[in-house]
């Protein structure tokens, strides 16, 4: 049986309680649960700002669903080491559905969010 950090530290348990800290708008938590690049590219408070403009127009999550997940051993520009891409189809009341976007790396022993984007 795996311990209980091997069966958390996966690239699906970090992208699960990733996104569940950006459904409930926590931006700093968030903010400081993601890798490296991904705070190096933003502050707090400007991650909150793109944060609050990216998720608010779009309202509560009805429902999301894994639709692809990647695995690589690098990307192009980024810092060498093991990433994972998930993709997402999610549906919130403001819209009818949505791309999200979660690229995850894995650093310091752990799998972190590096880049979220939603479309």
């Amino acid at each position: 049986m795996a311990s209980t950090t091997e069966s958390v530290d996966t690239p699906a348990a970090a992208a699960a309680a990733w996104l569940a800290q950006v459904d409930t708008a926590d931006a700093a938590a968030s903010w400081t649960a993601a890798g490296a690049a991904f705070r190096a590219a933003t502050s707090p408070d400007g991650w909150g700002e793109r944060l609050r403009a990216a998720r608010g127009p779009l309202g509560p999550l009805t429902s999301r669903a894994l639709a692809v997940e990647q695995r690589l051993d690098g990307l192009p520009g980024a810092p060498p080491g093991a990433y994972v891409v998930r993709q997402y189809h999610s549906v919130y009341d403001g819209v009818k559905a949505v791309v999200e976007t979660l690229t995850l790396r894995h650093e310091d022993g752990a799998w972190r969010v590096v880049g979220y984007y939603i479309r």
